[in-house]
């Protein structure tokens, strides 16, 4: 397998430059992003291991650029780039190197060029996959590149031809580059068959010819790319076999492909397909390195490394980004947070990534009366804890190895998380024993970037004690003004409730309007009771405070029209509610009216009968961050195409005309002061979805 130091490969400068200011520009867009990204293999593939892994990936993996960074969110594709460019500037590749990573470059867009015109010309149905496999054909050379710089480049320079380099890189290395970057891709977990691509793109045609088509366009384009625009008679032969594509095509294809290539490199300043450099070349270069270096010192004084992450986000939002942002910047997949106990000298063991499995962790909890437990040395004597040191082996309880078990690694280090002489807990870092070299290379930058994580943490604590100060003040002082309100309201009550007593009795007990007038003293002690109940905590205020349990609610509203609504409309129904929610700081009642009113569109939308879903999914991101969905689905005939384009406006109804169609207006505006997000597809074969997606805002 792919050795996991491969996780951060060199990217051409000029990339990195345009990549990082295009993120710190606040007006930048996901197509911008892309147009960027899709340039390079290096930023490509860290990009698509980011969308695809366990934080990120739901129910279908990514293949689609664009729909990875709307997923991963423009922060996280900041520290992607600001990542790259640091252990770049800090790796000091030489000019040599830079030159063969130009190279590199160069083969790899001309061959994404080409794979994509190739699938455009076959009618392949998803041309930006086979962009993207032609973009990383040549992945495992970045590995080899960055693993063994020099002595990479004298392998390479001493095989010019293709066939010759494979067998001296089996020869010297054990794996040649389509291995490597095949295995790379597999380790992503894809259903596509992106990672076979990889691997046979060098095969004869005879071979493949039954294969998935993905596999024959990046073969052949993979072996368009190593000439320049008239491919040798081998290459045509091999078109010819695959695809029936004649000369002259390919050609124009070919040269159509190395255009665009070209111009490409030539707007970031980046020679194209050059052995030799001219002095203007040079002068780019430099310019280049220069430009990075800045970019990199203006990192380290703005703490550029870590996400960014909003004061009011609650803590699991906060350590779900620490935890994305070890991996993405350390390659550090397996971590556990050990956070102090209020009031209790105990550390609490946290997962941002096994929320599934936070139960059974919580069964765990290391005390901090003495050292009796690695996890306690490091938080008690502030140090770095390895426990494969032979100091600390002895001192390895039961419930230091249940946390190596749980995260899965062979080497437990503890980190103490403290700031401002503060001690917050220790970070657990599960390790495998190859591993260990390469971290402990990483310390001084992991020293920094917990000292930066350790002050987002201790700023978040302050606010959320500082809001619930407010909140305790706000709440007496409510208490005050009410006891104010219902001695003065009960004053003038019990006064009326006197002047009709006296009434009654003047009118006789056998008048005609002594059952009003008991009436109305019933409502006057129904009054009074309201305002008694002001005394207690209103019961949004409780809400709040407690959280809205949204799977709860989905049950009640499911059992209230289970017997009225749907046993007359002759509706079948199917729940499906994700256990893990949490409780959210969100509005019950505003959420109770979204799913009364989409629940009474989609029945209504079935007048003869229908199936209604509703489930729940617990952290569904966009733009990177986490949020609470909820999907209601019909069988119903769908939505015209011209009201979709119009649908959350009022007066445009999903119904007949006598209806004004305010229902979905109300639901995007009760969505948007929930700082939700709405969303809905339809037609006429599956009905219609409705998509919420709820800020994933709990109280710790």
């Amino acid at each position: 397998m792919v050795d996991e130091k491969f996780y951060d490969l060199p990217s051409p400068p000029a990339i990195l430059i345009q990549l990082i200011d295009s993120c710190n520009d606040p007006n930048v867009s996901f197509e911008s992003l892309s147009a960027i990204i899709q340039q390079d293999a290096a930023i490509t593939s860290q990009v698509m291991a980011a969308a695809n892994s366990p934080f990120y990936r739901q129910w279908n993996e990514f293949t689609s650029l664009h729909r990875m960074l709307v997923v991963l969110g423009i922060s996280s594709v900041r520290t992607i780039a600001i990542n790259s460019a640091v252990q770049q500037y800090f790796s000091k590749l030489s000019d040599t190197i830079g030159q063969s990573l130009d190279l590199i470059w160069s083969r790899s867009l001309f061959c994404a060029f080409v794979c994509r015109s190739l699938a455009d010309l076959t009618a392949y149905k998803m041309p930006e996959e086979a962009y993207l496999a032609g973009l990383l054909h040549r992945l495992g050379q970045l590995a080899l590149l960055q693993k063994d710089g020099q002595g990479y480049q004298k392998l390479v320079d001493a095989n010019s031809e293709i066939d010759k380099q494979l067998k001296q890189e089996l020869k010297q290395y054990g794996v040649n580059y389509p291995l490597i970057g095949s295995q790379m891709i597999e380790q992503w977990q894809l259903h596509s068959f992106l990672a076979d691509a990889l691997r046979y793109q060098y095969e004869p045609a005879d071979r493949i010819l039954d294969s998935a088509t993905l596999v024959k366009l990046v073969n052949l384009g993979s072996q368009l790319a190593l000439g320049e625009t008239k491919p040798e008679e081998a290459v045509l032969t091999q078109a010819d076999n695959l695809f029936g594509l004649n000369q002259s095509v390919i050609e124009e294809l070919t040269a159509d492909a190395f255009k665009q290539a070209t111009e490409c490199a030539a707007s970031l300043g980046i020679p194209f397909l050059k052995v030799e450099l001219d002095d203007d070349d040079e002068e780019n270069s430099s310019a280049h390195r220069i430009a990075l270096a800045d970019r990199v010192q203006q990192a380290a004084l703005f703490g550029g490394s870590l996400t960014p992450t909003p004061d009011k986000a609650d803590r699991h939002t906060t350590l779900q980004q620490i935890h994305r942002d070890l991996e993405l910047l350390f390659g550090l997949k397996r971590a556990c947070f050990l956070l102090k106990a209020d009031e209790q000298a105990l550390l609490l063991p946290y997962s941002a990534a096994s929320r599934g499995r936070q139960k059974q962790l919580e069964e765990l909890s290391f005390g901090t009366e003495t050292d009796r437990s690695l996890a306690a040395l490091a938080f008690n004597k502030q140090m770095k804890v390895i426990s494969d040191d032979e100091e600390h082996q002895a001192s390895l309880t039961v419930a230091d190895q249940q946390l190596m078990g749980f995260i899965d690694s062979e080497v437990l280090c503890y980190l103490p998380l403290t700031v401002q002489q503060q001690k917050l807990g220790v970070l657990a870092i599960g390790l495998m024993l190859d591993q260990v070299p390469l971290f402990e290379t990483q310390l001084p930058m992991l020293h920094l970037f917990t000292r930066q994580a350790c002050e987002t943490l201790l700023r978040q604590q302050e606010a959320r004690q500082s809001q619930q100060q407010l909140l305790e003040d706000e709440r007496a002082a409510f208490h005050l003004e009410a006891r104010k309100v219902v001695h003065e309201a009960n004053n003038p009550l019990g006064i009326i409730n006197n002047y009709l007593h006296i009434l009654g009795m003047k009118l006789g007990e056998n008048h005609e309007v002594q059952e009003e007038l008991d009436i109305i003293k019933d409502e006057i002690n129904r009054v009074g009771k309201i305002l008694l109940r002001m005394r207690d905590i209103p019961e949004e205020l409780e809400q709040q405070e407690k959280g809205s349990d949204i799977n709860t609610l989905i049950k009640d509203l499911h059992k209230l029209f289970q017997s009225s609504l749907f046993a007359t409309h002759n509706i079948n129904t199917e729940v499906d509610l994700d256990s893990d929610i949490p409780l959210i700081t969100s509005r019950r009642g505003h959420i109770k009216q979204i799913l009364t009113n989409l629940i009474k569109n989609a029945v209504e939308a079935m007048p003869e009968g229908g199936k209604l879903s509703i489930a729940t999914r617990d952290n569904a991101y966009l733009n990177g961050k986490a949020h609470i969905e909820i999907e209601v689905v019909d069988s119903g005939p769908g939505i015209d195409a011209e009201i979709m384009d119009q649908l959350f406006l009022p007066g445009k109804s999903t119904k007949d005309s006598s209806h004004s169609g305010l229902g979905l207006a109300i639901i995007k505006s009760l969505m948007d002061e929930l700082s939700g997000v709405v969303n809905c597809t339809s037609n006429s074969n599956s009905g219609t979805r409705f998509q919420l997606f709820l800020p994933r805002s709990t109280r710790e």
